[in-house]
């Protein structure tokens, strides 16, 4: 890839070897030796650029953020700010469910609920989804299509919350319901609330 270094590669060598390691055996057997042997790098190469097997974490959701810039400039500008909106929430569970998977964002929550994991949550007000979903409820709000009476940030948080909690159902129930489809009956609901007035 142009403009790639071969410190870029490597880091992205692990991270990949991780991920798939992850997904195959689960997060909690898998060692930071069982890694490098797939990656094929030197035990001491993987604390250049990670400094524990739970960093790879923190690179799983720095890879969330891309993909959701990668989302949010495909948008069609001409959509409805409630049918972009829909897109993003749809987008972020179908990368959860198809790319990171059940047990890394189960991982996650233990992490977050155990408190070793603050620094990184997956959905909060420093990520790069809760500027996206900022940036559409202010336009929305602008342009008359949703509510006023709330400011697009604390809609953003609301809107967060409720995928949060799906995604927690869905990890309780291990995966046998529909992410994707159970985060957009959510929104159908919550829309009819955001976006009421500019239906009437």
């Amino acid at each position: 890839m142009k403009g790639e270094t071969k410190g870029s590669r490597t880091k992205q060598q692990l991270y990949r070897c991780a991920m798939e390691l992850f997904r195959e055996k689960g997060y909690d057997q898998v060692s930071v030796d069982e890694i490098v042997r797939k990656a094929g790098t030197a035990k001491g190469t993987f604390y250049i650029y990670f400094s524990s097997k739970a960093d790879i974490i923190t690179e799983m959701l720095r890879q969330y953020d891309d993909y959701y810039d990668q989302v949010a400039a495909g948008l069609d500008p001409t959509w409805s700010v409630e049918r972009r909106l829909g897109h993003m929430i749809q987008a972020s569970c179908r990368f959860t469910q198809d790319v990171i998977g059940l047990d890394l964002i189960r991982v996650l929550y233990i992490r977050e609920v155990s408190g070793s994991g603050q620094e990184v949550r997956e959905l909060n007000e420093e990520r790069t989804l809760f500027h996206i979903l900022v940036s559409l409820l202010e336009e929305g709000q602008r342009t008359g299509q949703c509510t006023q009476d709330m400011p697009a940030q604390e809609l953003a948080m609301l809107i967060l919350r409720g995928i949060r909690a799906t995604f927690f159902e869905w990890c309780c129930q291990d995966g046998a319901l529909d992410l994707t489809q159970e985060a957009l009956c959510f929104w159908t609901v919550f829309s009819q609330g955001l976006f009421i007035k500019a239906k009437q």
